[in-house]
């Protein structure tokens, strides 16, 4: 059966590989489809479009944008949408210049209770990428500060710790709208961990053009993933699912494909985009 991985990062937010690696690795895999969904970024779909000519594996436009709901944090993922689109890529630069400054927050607070470390060394970790809390943390590691980023986010990159900031940025509705008016369809991410507990927050966003929802996830058990698929069927959605994967860390390989889903969850979400 041909199958999809339609949540990967890349070198372009936290992930280890570059464009190009990430295509290498799905076609051995064996998929045939993948979506490139780097935090509030889309600038790696170029490369990866470009190295996958030489497969036969499409790439979907994608991305994850990270949005704030009653200050807790809400991943909206985006499939199918026009990236070139001027404004878009004013709404991604504003998204990474909130980013920045919650970087320089976290950096300052962590030099007030003595940790040398500074916004330089986070960017020699970030390179490209959009500044997220794991560049940060993996430059603790590198400066010998601690001995894994787990122990960087246990100690002081986590909410309730001394160093944490919370985030700045979009909302969940604010990003599905934009998704949609550059004619994508909108998916929560690993809803597992996202605030939905009471209230109604799923049939308020579907009420802002909420098209889907991560049914498939490292994160989610059989139970998990049966739940979430009845919520989605529920609700008129789609699902989506994937990896999630960062590349290899830490010794462990790259998921890539492992939480793959059926080639027809793409041919729905090309059918709903536009």
């Amino acid at each position: 059966m041909a199958t999809a991985d339609l949540h990967l990062h890349t070198t372009f937010s936290d992930g280890r590989f570059t464009p190009s690696e990430l295509v290498d690795a799905a076609a051995l895999a064996g998929l045939k489809a993948i979506a490139v969904t780097d935090h509030d970024h889309t600038g790696g779909l170029v490369a990866a479009r470009e190295r996958a000519t030489r497969y036969r594996l499409e790439v979907l436009t994608g991305v994850e944008i990270n949005t704030v709901w009653q200050e807790r944090e809400l991943h909206v993922l985006g499939y199918c949408f026009d990236e070139s689109l001027d404004w878009w890529n004013f709404l991604m630069a504003d998204q990474r210049a909130a980013r920045e400054r919650r970087m320089e927050r976290f950096v300052a607070r962590l030099q007030e209770i003595g940790l040398p470390v500074t916004m330089e060394d986070v960017r020699i970790q970030a390179g490209p990428g959009a500044l997220g809390r794991p560049h940060l943390a993996q430059a603790l590691v590198a400066k010998g500060l601690v001995s894994t980023e787990q122990q960087a986010f246990d100690r002081w990159l986590s909410s309730g710790t001394a160093g944490y900031v919370p985030r700045e940025g979009l909302s969940p509705v604010e990003a599905i709208r934009a998704i949609r008016k550059a004619g994508g369809v909108a998916s929560i991410a690993h809803p597992r961990s996202a605030p939905l507990e009471g209230g109604n927050l799923i049939g308020e966003l579907v009420e802002v053009g909420l098209g889907a929802l991560e049914v498939v996830h490292p994160s989610h058990p059989p139970v998990l993933r049966e739940y979430y698929r009845s919520m989605a069927e529920h609700y008129g959605l789609l699902w989506t699912g994937g990896t999630d994967d960062h590349g290899p860390k830490g010794g462990r390989p790259a998921r890539i494909g492992s939480d793959s889903v059926p080639y027809s969850v793409v041919e729905a979400l090309k059918a709903r985009a536009g």
